[in-house]
């Protein structure tokens, strides 16, 4: 009896574990939107997969991609002990659906920002409708939420006038040079637009960024430090520079209820 309970205790305990030695898997999913090749981004959060590792006392190991359907299949068979993900519908799907745990959330929010000509006659958002849109590829996220504002908006775009990119960059270039009437991109490309003497006729509602999940085998304990490491970054030199490598601004602990209902929103 005092060897089947020593056996269950032992059980137990390798289950509360979060992670076995040198097998702490970190992803990164950055999406297509970027255009870092697998040795760049490998070097870009190296940094931070040390910087964790040492939180959790423990090897993290370092896996690159900007395949998101690889990074969702991932998530389903619960092979990442971590993810660092910037499409967050993906990290939301990843609560929803595969029980992941919100470490944190990169400090911002994320909008679809409709960019059109200075010289163009839209002055509100309900004068695009029925016009002709630019944006990144159908089952990015920034062509979800265009596609969901529009939605909100009382426009079902006609296939035909929608015209999608690979690179969000292309998206300006379609705009200015007059393929398409209005453009859907992200703040970062809207500001770039705008310093060319663009303009940003409106944005999206303003939706949860980027952020750190955790599988659900990792411990609320270790999820508490990994989350408390994370936001006190901003307050070392060490951190600073590995928020500055990966450009995040800093950490907030975020609410998972925010991605959920995200989702609901996109209607996925």
């Amino acid at each position: 009896m005092k060897i089947k309970r020593l056996t269950s205790l032992i059980m137990l305990a390798a289950l509360a574990s979060p992670v076995h030695a040198g097998n702490v898997l970190l992803g990164i999913a950055e999406g297509v939107a970027e255009q870092s090749n697998y040795g760049e981004m490998q070097d870009k959060y190296q940094p931070l997969a040390d910087y964790l590792g040492r939180v959790l006392k423990d090897k993290v190991v370092l896996e690159s991609s900007q395949n998101i359907k690889s990074a969702i299949l991932n998530l389903k068979k619960k092979r990442y002990d971590l993810l660092f993900c910037r499409p967050s519908n993906v990290a939301a799907k990843g609560i929803r659906d595969d029980g992941y745990q919100l470490v944190g959330m990169a400090k911002g929010n994320f909008t679809a920002d409709f960019i059109v000509r200075k010289d163009s006659v839209f002055k509100k958002k309900e004068d695009i409708l029925g016009h002709t849109f630019a944006m990144p590829g159908a089952n990015s996220l920034m062509a979800r939420v265009g596609m969901a504002t529009l939605r909100d908006l009382g426009e079902k775009p006609d296939p035909k006038k929608i015209r999608y990119t690979h690179y969000q960059e292309a998206v300006n270039f379609m705009v200015a040079n007059k393929f398409s009437d209005v453009g859907i991109v992200a703040p970062q490309q809207s500001k770039a637009w705008e310093k060319a003497g663009g303009v940003t006729l409106f944005k999206s509602r303003k939706l949860p960024f980027w952020s750190i999940i955790a599988a659900p085998k990792i411990n609320k304990a270790d999820v508490a430090r990994l989350q408390k490491a994370l936001i006190e970054m901003e307050n070392s030199e060490e951190g600073k520079k590995i928020l500055a490598k990966i450009s995040v601004k800093g950490w907030v602990a975020g609410d998972p209820k925010e991605y959920v209902d995200m989702l609901s929103w996109l209607g996925t």
